[in-house]
């Protein structure tokens, strides 16, 4: 039964760091939108230049060649406001069928839940990364929350104010779809729902009249209690 428990624990640790690296990744990446034109996700032109368009959850990166030019997320909304009142002031001087059509207001939020999912997502990182080496040292400390239930609001947090970043993007001049970042994500929250709960166990103080069985999130006796 002990084999058991250290193996259970080994595997426990393994993911909580593979987790927080992926969150970390994700977080900070910069394709959790892209564009899929000129070959899927990536596109180059016959330089060998990325020319693909990319928005993460704090910025918005456009390259042409070898130039980029990259905005935050909030100066991109002001951008497509603006674009959005010279469409109107262009329209009013051309006859009807002429008009351009004009694009879709963006919702002002947008930007905002991506902040929200960015820092959810490192606090996320962050417990597990806390939670894995107090795992690693065999350490159970006392503390007023653990950081395997910082870890879970952080993914609960991510999860769905990530989902409302993608739902909501704006209307752009070329198509926009999930990206590899985005793709990253999603594997690291699995991953990161899956080694939270054993490690938790793993972590959890002890209670001096219930033994082990303490340790579990669970009201009934662990499974690691059980001959």
């Amino acid at each position: 039964m002990q084999a058991r428990k250290q193996r259970r624990r080994a595997i426990a640790i393994a993911l909580a760091f593979i987790a927080a690296a992926g969150l970390g990744v994700a977080a900070f990446g910069e394709r959790w939108l892209t564009n899929p034109a000129e070959g899927g996700t990536w596109g180059y032109d016959q330089a060998g230049f990325e020319r693909a368009t990319g928005m993460g959850l704090r910025t918005y990166e456009r390259c042409s060649g070898a130039n980029c030019a990259s905005v935050t997320n909030f100066e991109l909304i002001d951008l497509l406001e603006a674009e959005i009142e010279r469409v109107k002031a262009l329209n009013a001087t051309l006859p009807a069928k002429d008009q351009l059509a004009l694009p879709r207001k963006p919702w002002h939020g947008f930007p905002v839940v991506g902040m929200i999912a960015f820092v959810c997502a490192l606090i996320a990182a962050a417990g597990l990364l806390v939670g894995g080496a107090l795992a690693l040292t065999g350490k159970r400390p006392v503390v007023p929350i653990m950081p395997t239930t910082i870890a879970v609001l952080g993914l609960i947090g991510s999860i769905i104010a990530g989902c409302i970043f993608v739902a909501t993007k704006p209307e752009m001049a070329e198509p926009m779809v999930v990206g590899w970042t985005f793709m990253a994500y999603g594997g690291a929250a699995v991953v990161g729902l899956a080694a939270v709960f054993p490690l938790n166990r793993a972590i959890r103080p002890i209670d001096v009249e219930l033994g082990e069985a303490g340790s579990t999130m669970s009201w009934g006796g662990s499974r690691d209690d059980q001959p």
